[in-house]
């Protein structure tokens, strides 16, 4: 009769029951007196992390915006574009503090009073749209844009003050230090808002100018007040940097400007001469500032370091109460860490080693056999041995899935191929009958041509040979002209000087289908009354195919995306089929170490660049001259598939 296993359990808890009783009475007696330390280093994580900071990116959101506010009042036909898209950073950073603000952690009576001040955010918050709402019908001045702006900003200064408080003095001091720094800034940012509208408008409205004066004031007073609290290496470089360039310039524009400035007259400086003032100065002043929170927290991680000291001549009482336990704890622990280390080898060796290859081989179309490939642990006979066992059965499940998905590969290979055979012989059938693309019936030869490369699709996303009838090398020239006299809309297509190179046989189909395709984009993303040009010319890597089309084209970020695709073709992934075309493109290249990249075209549309090595284009000689009209042959010979990656496919 098998014996019942022994619980896990109770061999843990007799290993640890004698020390953990002896500890947590010295621990109870330590703990009250350690408590508060210990919450002022969480709170001052919690309020850098989920307060401090997220206010920060608040406040300066709100800060660009009441610029982008201020200039667009200033300009009759000012960028709305721009003031949306701040709008929506800001939005952005206000979800963000609202979330992380949730996730406050204070506890003691300055936290009650931060949770209050969050309210008040709120509520403050509820503003921002009235204010959008006078600037977008214009019935507003920038004097209430900015105190409207100012008043949130204000609110959110606040909220930061109330979370700055902490039981240990130093870490109070540099938090408040930090925010009373931030709060002089804001005003560099009150005056770069005000003057970013008047210079915008050449003049001042009313009321900017007395408003202008009233800021320059506070700003002179509050920003080297507000580093007195630094210590004394920190102070010596915050004055160092009020009386260095950016700041002395930044002082005498503003008198140049209170100088020659009056309401309703013109300011005397451009928007580009103050902008470039402005941000130096802002730029060295939140530089400086940048590490405040960090110094906070280095003084909170020597709070803790005090902590760990206390606590560790606690520990030295109740290590004779481990020294005790220890012999009894070696026995039994060594045992369960052993097996316990077992299987963890075990596990991850399978989660790292024998899973990955066993789904690298049944991709590879590779037979497994399940009883061969199975794991086999021996772990005694408690729950250590049944979570072995369990892992056991997992590995195995895991070998029967692999090896039926390898088994499905296999056979849906076979489908795939079969149906694309099928197809390719009945549609060469269809083009014979067909005859050469002209008259009424070159609409239904273009698109059988377009219908069997679609059906080559499926040879080679099945990995099969290509088919070679009666293929033998050719011009260069005759490849491209021939390619683009079976597109439609053929007669869009420009060819200009073509290299003079030879294209041997077994590259000529799929050079056709990296050329075809690529026109066959150009030609489906640009207007119909545009052409698409078609190059070839002599390069240090080979021959260089250029197809430039003047329709969509594609952003920057799209570019960038498929040209990494088209360098570096990995397995195609089925959730992943609206890409099969960049996917097909990516390995008829690397086939035939082919470079094609994408890029813009001045004025609008996409550049294709096919680089072909030697083995795909030997050049025969001199720059061809230019080829005539696009040739239309009385048989396709092409099979391709269109690049639609970032632009629909």
């Amino acid at each position: 009769m098998r014996r019942k296993p022994r619980s896990i359990r109770s061999k843990i808890v007799l290993a640890l029951l004698v020390p953990v009783v002896a500890l947590t009475g010295l621990w109870v007696i330590d703990v009250k007196a350690q408590f508060a330390d210990a919450t002022a280093l969480r709170d001052t994580y919690s309020t850098r992390d989920n307060v401090s900071l997220p206010a920060d990116r608040m406040v300066a959101a709100l800060q660009s915006e009441r610029t982008r506010s201020v200039e667009f009042l200033a300009q009759p036909d000012g960028d709305a574009g721009a003031l949306r898209a701040q709008r929506a950073a800001t939005d952005a950073a206000v979800a963000q503090f609202r979330q992380l603000s949730g996730r406050y952690e204070g506890s003691d009576i300055s936290a009650e009073i931060t949770r209050a001040r969050f309210a008040d955010m709120a509520t403050s918050l509820s503003t921002l749209t009235w204010v959008r709402a006078d600037v977008d019908v214009r019935d507003a001045t920038s004097i209430s844009v900015l105190g409207g702006y100012t008043g949130i900003i204000q609110t959110a200064f606040s909220v930061s003050n109330a979370a700055a408080a902490s039981s240990d003095p130093l870490v109070e001091r540099v938090m408040r230090t930090t925010i009373a720094m931030r709060r002089a800034g804001e005003l560099l940012y009150q005056e770069d808002a005000l003057l970013s509208g008047v210079t915008t408008a050449g003049r001042f409205g009313d009321g900017e100018y007395p408003r202008l004066i009233e800021i320059i004031g506070a700003l002179r007073f509050q920003v080297p007040i507000a580093g007195t609290a630094l210590p004394g290496p920190d102070q010596a470089l915050f004055k160092a940097m009020l009386s260095g360039d950016a700041f002395t310039a930044l002082r005498a524009a503003e008198d140049q400007i209170i100088g020659r400035g009056r309401e309703g007259e013109p300011v005397g400086m451009s928007r580009a001469v103050w902008k470039a003032t402005s941000n130096l100065a802002v730029s060295q002043l939140f530089a400086f500032m940048a590490d405040g929170y960090d110094h906070a927290i280095a003084f909170a991680k020597d709070a803790r370091d005090r902590i760990l000291i206390r606590f560790g001549v606690s520990g030295l009482l109740g290590l004779i109460a481990i020294v005790v336990s220890l012999t009894m704890a070696v026995r039994i622990g060594g045992s369960v860490v052993r097996r316990l280390g077992q299987l963890r080898a075990a596990a991850t060796d399978l989660a790292r080693q024998r899973l990955p290859d066993l789904v690298r081989r049944s991709r590879a179309g590779e037979r497994i056999d399940v009883d061969s490939a199975a794991m086999r642990l021996r772990l005694g006979d408690d729950e250590i041995a049944e979570v072995g066992a369990a892992l056991s059965d997992v590995h195995r499940s895991a070998v029967e899935a692999a090896a039926a998905e390898a088994a499905m590969r296999y056979d849906l290979n076979k489908v795939l191929v079969n149906i694309a055979r099928r197809n390719q012989s009945l549609l060469d059938r269809q083009i014979e009958a067909l005859g050469p693309p002209d008259g009424d019936d070159a609409r239904a030869y273009r698109l059988a041509v377009r219908m069997r490369r679609h059906a080559e699709h499926l040879v080679i996303l099945a990995g099969s040979a290509r088919s070679r009838r009666g293929l033998g090398a050719e011009p260069l020239t005759t490849v491209l002209t021939r390619v683009a006299g079976e597109m439609e809309h053929a007669e869009r297509i420009a060819i200009g000087p073509t290299a003079n190179a030879e294209v041997p046989g077994n590259a000529v189909g799929d050079l056709g289908h990296l050329i075809g395709e690529v026109l066959a984009n150009a030609i489906t993303f640009s207007a119909p009354s545009t052409a698409v040009s078609v190059s070839a010319r002599p390069g240090p890597d080979g021959i260089v195919v250029e197809i430039e089309d003047h329709g969509l084209g594609m952003s920057a970020a799209v570019l960038e995306q498929t040209n990494r695709r088209l360098a570096q073709p990995r397995e195609f992934d089925p959730a992943d089929s609206a890409r099969l075309g960049l996917f097909v493109v990516a390995t008829l290249a690397a086939q035939h170490s082919i470079t094609v990249t994408l890029g813009p075209v001045d004025g609008g549309g996409t550049r294709a660049t096919v680089t072909l090595p030697a083995n795909v284009a030997a050049p025969a000689g001199e720059t061809a001259p230019v080829a005539g009209p696009p040739q239309r042959s009385d048989q396709s010979r092409l099979v391709g598939m269109v690049v639609r990656s970032g632009r629909g496919s």
